[in-house]
């Protein structure tokens, strides 16, 4: 092959390598016309090498995974909603319940009562000796005594607001009994004293946080009743020689009106299921009471003869009754786990005050005597006053 061959070969093989050359800095975005640069290496400045281009889009971009929202962050935002639209302020927690919840408890209280009252009193002598009674805690009076009364909620809360009914009622009696035989003693006695109080309560309830403190204001209606009803008899017995005593007296109020007042929890620290419980409660009622008193004496001496006395006094009128309650206790509550609720337990010292304003005064004794046989009783009856001192234990449930 000549010289000139091989100088013509080896342009065409210098040619070639320069156009390959050429061809593959094209590809490869290395050629001088920016329109030359693939879609990759675009990809690449934008998302690694050049900062300034954040926000070119790329099919090779995967979607960001969402963050996971701590509880922290969860319960910041429930008590900003709350906020929101209760105007309080809740920390850490959700005042508000996501729909209307049904409320349904059961309380059983325990009070000893306080009344103020006159005794009912009796002295018989059928020749043995002069006997006294009076109708105190000793021979079997509800003065002083156990009271258990239940107390029923039912009703449906929502954010704010909520309509709520309960019912308390209490019914305690005691009795005294000594048997009128000579052989055992100079005297026997019968003493019954029965007591009974009610309320059935209507009420608004307002949903409102302060601090910690979770509260509910309410206002509505109530209707309560209350009534104590005594009798003591006593006797005599000896030989031809016969005291016989009885009295009774009767007190009884009922009407209709307004109560309201608040009650509210706040937990001991932090978000504990243990809280600090206080609640009261003011009712004014007006409506009828009536009193009643009626006493007998009898005196039988088979030397001189039989006499009887019975006498009575009854007084009604209008007037209102006004009830206050108070309580102090701690209340646990946890979200039950396999149901869908709130359970909650509670325990509260709690005290109540009756007092009607009727204006009732109704008074009677009786007095008898023959030969060596006397007896004498009397009876007192007006408006009702006595306190309920006592706790309560209860249980319910928010469904």
């Amino acid at each position: 092959m000549n010289r000139k061959c091989l100088r013509l070969r080896a342009l065409v093989v210098a040619l070639g390598c320069a156009l390959a050359g050429e061809a593959y800095g094209d590809d490869a975005g290395f050629g001088s016309s920016p329109d030359s640069s693939s879609s990759f290496l675009r990809l690449a400045s934008a998302s690694s090498w050049n900062k300034d281009a954040e926000d070119v889009p790329s099919p090779f971009t995967e979607e960001p995974v969402a963050k996971p929202q701590s509880d922290g962050d969860f319960a910041s935002d429930c008590a900003s909603s709350c906020e929101e639209q209760l105007d309080c302020g809740c920390v850490g927690t959700c005042c508000c319940p996501p729909e209307r919840s049904l409320i349904a408890s059961v309380e059983a209280t325990f009070f000893w009562p306080q009344f103020n009252r006159n005794f009912l009193t009796s002295t018989v002598d059928s020749g043995s000796g002069v006997v006294d009674f009076a109708s105190n805690a000793a021979l079997g009076s509800v003065e002083g005594g156990l009271l258990v009364a239940p107390r029923i909620t039912l009703g449906v809360q929502g954010c704010k607001w909520g309509l709520v009914t309960r019912y308390w009622y209490s019914s305690p009696w005691a009795s005294g009994f000594t048997s009128a035989n000579p052989a055992f003693a100079p005297a026997g006695v019968i003493l019954f004293d029965d007591f009974r109080a009610y309320t059935f309560d209507l009420e608004v309830q307002r949903r409102m946080c302060l601090g910690l403190w979770t509260g509910y204001g309410f206002l509505g209606a109530r209707y309560a009743m209350v009534d104590n009803d005594r009798l003591l008899a006593a006797t005599s017995l000896n030989t031809n020689v016969e005291a016989t005593t009885r009295s009774y007296a009767s007190q009884q109020f009922g009407g209709t009106g307004l109560t309201f007042g608040f009650w509210g929890i706040r937990p001991i620290c932090c978000d504990s299921p243990l809280k600090y419980f206080v609640a009261n409660r003011y009712s004014i009622l007006w409506g009828n009471g009536d009193a009643a008193t009626e006493t007998m004496a009898t005196a039988f001496d088979n030397a001189t003869g039989y006499t009887s006395s019975i006498d009575g006094a009854s007084a009604a009128g209008a007037g209102d009754l006004f009830i206050a309650e108070l309580q102090l206790g701690l209340q646990w509550d946890a979200q039950l786990r396999c149901f869908p609720g709130r359970a909650f337990v509670r325990t509260a010292m709690e005290f109540q005050y009756w007092d009607t304003t009727v204006g009732l005064n109704t008074s009677s004794e009786s007095l008898a005597v023959s030969g060596s046989a006397g007896a004498f009783t009397d009876a007192s009856a007006g408006d009702l006053l006595f306190r309920l001192i006592g706790f309560n234990l209860g249980a319910g449930i928010m469904f």
